[in-house]
């Protein structure tokens, strides 16, 4: 039923092509067998030209809704092209011998991977995505979350346009897989001046992130089924690289100094620790001086390798920046790992590790084989911004603000929930822990703040083993102190209303 109006401003071909198509979809063919006229018998039919109606087919054909068969015509395609764009439902799924399905795309994978499955977790749900990835419209007071508003982007799109003016098609190619020579040793020059780590450049790598920096690393120098201990509770995404490259996580308890290192006679030793010692995420903890020169001997005498992972040591609020780790080792056992989410914006994605000398070539080999590098162009930046001095003034600038947020966001949740919560003021970092006095609160306590757009992360769903007593992880350094006081009056009248 083709009617073509010829007062449109439509195209005559366009209109038989629309309509053609429209009737194709609409089920009208369906066995593959549905033979069209011939473009002279249907140019006759409807008074237009056979030039029109080849158009019309020509374009049909490209689409997929026809085929032409030798010395036969033009039939309708089997099958249409929305089959392959439309979900395939199980109830519709053609039938094999045996009465097996032959839809596989409407089923489930017949095979998993047992390392996906390891994935797995109750304790990560969309709660604490949530919490790991965004503070989307109307959601506040997430951890780890910087203040990226304040970034200086204007200065970062000078310096792109002028590396890219400088450096031009060069940027645009593959690049080394240890990462842009300049930036490399921009991050040493800072990490020996500031944070007291002993390297060259030659020994820094390139990630994309801390947590491909742990992935990297664990591939690097472990072997499937090896031990790898972490934090309990503690940061979740390093339990997963490890358990991605093939490693037994065993799940370390700690103490006001730091993780345990006691261990059963029996137990397996680890291969690899990881710690954050300048600020343990989410308690806070920074490790005691004894206690890491005491992992630092268990490391030595039981040859086992620590990942330190300094995420955001840069922001310490009382007293000067810890010095790391890895600077007070002398036999090559600690491999030092920091990122620029926290310092710039989490959507650069980069990140390096410190590397012993002799893991360097393994590293960049896992690096190639991941993904062989980062953005060119963001690294070029990156160096830049770090060798002009805008690196460390932001820095500067930022923990100035983030105190500030600090001590008011301290003094306001005490004023108006020091009934239901113990605060837990840590000494740096964009988070704190808020332990409630009432442990049976917990439930209403957390279906409140889901409700009215409050985003802490409660504590038990960073924990493995641990039995810790019900507390929220809040976050405090991307919001103004007009917004956090808007956040915690919410909050405050909410559990008011619901007789918490």
């Amino acid at each position: 039923m083709i009617r073509l109006d010829r007062t449109s401003t439509e195209p005559l071909h366009q209109q038989l092509y629309r309509q053609i198509r429209d009737e194709l979809r609409s089920g009208s063919f369906s066995d593959g067998a549905s033979r069209l006229p011939s473009s002279r018998a249907l140019a006759v039919e409807l008074g237009i030209s056979r030039l029109t109606v080849n158009f019309a087919f020509s374009k049909l054909h490209a689409e997929g809704y026809l085929r032409s068969k030798a010395k036969s015509g033009t039939f309708v395609a089997h099958p249409l092209p929305e089959t392959f764009l439309s979900p395939i439902k199980l109830s519709t799924a053609r039938i094999g011998r045996g009465g097996s399905e032959i839809c596989p795309a409407a089923k489930r994978p017949s095979r998993i991977a047992d390392r996906v499955v390891e994935l797995r977790d109750q304790r990560v749900g969309n709660q604490f995505d949530l919490g790991r990835t965004a503070a989307g419209p109307g959601i506040s007071l997430v951890p780890s979350i910087p203040a990226v508003d304040e970034f200086p982007v204007a200065v970062w799109e000078r310096l792109r346009a002028q590396v890219l003016a400088r450096k031009g098609a060069h940027l645009l190619r593959y690049a080394s897989h240890l990462g842009d020579p300049d930036l490399r040793k921009a991050i040493a020059a800072y990490l020996c001046d500031f944070r007291a780590v002993r390297c060259d450049p030659e020994q820094i790598v390139i990630a994309a992130g801390m947590q491909q920096a742990m992935l990297i690393t664990a591939m690097a120098v472990m072997n499937p089924g090896e031990i790898a201990w972490v934090e309990d509770p503690g940061y979740l995404q390093a339990r997963r690289a490890f358990i991605l490259a093939g490693a037994e996580v065993v799940h370390k308890p700690l103490d006001n100094e730091g993780l345990m290192i006691t261990r059963a006679r029996r137990d397996p030793l680890p291969k690899l620790i990881y710690i954050a010692p300048s600020h343990q995420y989410p308690l806070g903890i920074t490790m005691s001086f004894q206690r890491r020169q005491t992992l630092l001997d268990f490391a030595r005498a039981h040859d086992a390798l620590i990942f330190e992972d300094d995420y955001d040591s840069e922001f310490r609020f009382v007293g000067p920046p810890l010095p790391s780790l890895q600077g007070l080792d002398n036999s090559g056992r600690v491999i030092y790992a920091g990122t620029m989410s926290k310092i710039l914006f989490p959507s650069l994605r980069l990140g390096y590790i410190v590397a012993p000398e002799g893991l360097v070539d393994a590293m960049a080999k896992i690096r190639n084989a991941i993904d062989q590098h980062s953005s060119p162009i963001d690294q070029a930046t990156l160096a830049r911004f770090i060798t002009e001095g805008f690196f460390l003034s932001h820095i500067k600038r930022m923990r100035t603000i983030y105190a500030q947020r600090r001590d008011f966001f301290v003094e306001q949740f005490n004023a108006l929930l020091r009934d239901r919560f113990t605060l837990q003021v840590p000494d740096a970092g964009l988070n704190m822990v808020a332990w409630l006095k009432r442990e049976e609160d917990f439930p209403t306590v957390r279906r409140i703040t889901l409700e009215i757009g409050i985003g802490p992360v409660p504590l038990p769903l960073v924990c493995i083993q641990a039995k810790l007593k019900p507390a929220f992880i809040f976050g405090f350094a991307a919001w103004t102190p007009a917004q956090i006081r808007e956040s915690l009056v919410k909050l405050a009248s909410a559990l008011k209303a619901k007789g918490v």
